[in-house]
């Protein structure tokens, strides 16, 4: 397994980095001073390219395959290394996926940045809809979690990008998660408050705006832009009046 570890990093080591100091390096925007792991600070477009280009192991069996990508997303310090593992699961039907989810539940142990954690919510919304009698009860201990970017996950998770849905969960069920955070004083789990209420309204948008009205006061700054973003300027400019109102008391 060492030796596949090798030929991954060595080949995304290999990628032409971004020569000049930006706050938009991978490192500063998305590691954002709370991740452990390393940046190589390089285009994701061709850190996908030389994933698809494939690796000594590429023909090998799909079992053997989730073996050493596991391998490689539970020992590599490297976030663009880790990235690779998720491609791979990202490519595997729905069946396989579940089959593997224990792997993939495990892997957010290892999640302390937000595009890690979106690569994952990709993979779980998966399995929520294919079976959401059984990963319920995931989300729900994810929600009781301490650590942060579990709750984040039992957000992002239930939606991510609700166009792609085609079975969705009932708009209680998703709301209820929202609720467990809505007070929650960790940076992205408030992003992820945010983001969920606004595919929530992409569902459900009469019931989510009468939500939206009634706690507007109580919607983070962090949370703020995402979850208004589809609503009209007339809508906005009401539920900042009443966000107002209700603070100044």
């Amino acid at each position: 397994m060492k030796n596949y570890l090798h030929e991954v990093e060595t080949a995304a080591k290999n990628i032409k980095p971004t020569i000049k100091p930006s706050p938009w390096l991978a490192e500063n925007y998305i590691g954002s001073g709370e991740s452990k792991l390393s940046y190589l600070n390089v285009k994701i477009p061709l850190v996908r390219e030389v994933y698809k280009q494939g690796f000594s192991f590429s023909q090998f069996s799909s079992k053997e395959q989730w073996k050493i990508w596991d391998y490689i997303w539970t020992h590599s310090t490297i976030f663009e290394v880790m990235l690779f593992s998720s491609y791979w699961a990202s490519s595997r039907p729905i069946e396989e996926l579940f089959a593997n989810r224990k792997s993939l539940i495990r892997w957010l142990n290892r999640v302390d940045n937000w595009a890690h954690s979106d690569e994952m919510s990709s993979h779980f919304s998966k399995l929520f809809e294919y079976n959401p009698k059984i990963m319920l009860p995931v989300f729900k201990k994810w929600s009781a979690s301490n650590k942060p970017w579990l709750k984040r996950q039992s957000l992002v998770g239930l939606l991510y990008y609700s166009r792609m849905r085609t079975n969705v969960p009932e708009f209680s069920t998703v709301l209820s998660f929202i609720k467990a955070h809505m007070d929650d004083n960790h940076y992205y789990v408030q992003k992820g408050v945010g983001w969920t209420l606004r595919e929530l309204w992409n569902i459900y948008p009469e019931k989510t705006y009468i939500y939206l009205e009634q706690n507007a006061h109580r919607i983070a700054p962090a949370a703020w832009t995402a979850a208004t973003e589809k609503l009209t300027k007339k809508e906005k400019q009401q539920l900042i009046k009443k966000r107002r109102l209700k603070r100044a008391k």
